[in-house]
């Protein structure tokens, strides 16, 4: 019974996770710059590595989250840290 109920849920919102992006950045120093001030706020980041050679862009990011509120709450801790945050969706 239990496998019908989770059946019946939709798997598009069971599937939406939320991300903060702090930043995009070109150079490896400026991103660790970043990440020590988010992880001294007591956030935990990741950093993706995006493109290549000359394009290549490292992105700061908070999370997976499971919802928006857990998300919010890591973007009020960033800007109480002075840092910028961006909510994007998985």
């Amino acid at each position: 019974e239990s496998k019908e109920s989770a059946k019946d849920k939709p798997a598009s919102a069971a599937a939406v996770r939320y991300v903060v992006q702090i930043g995009a950045f070109s150079d490896a120093p400026s991103a660790r710059e970043v990440r020590m001030k988010a992880e001294r706020a007591g956030l935990k980041t990741y950093t993706q590595v995006i493109g290549a050679d000359a394009n290549k862009k490292i992105r700061v990011r908070l999370g997976p989250f499971e919802d928006k509120a857990s998300a919010d709450k890591a973007m009020a801790a960033l800007k109480k840290a002075g840092l910028p945050g961006a909510l994007l969706t998985l």
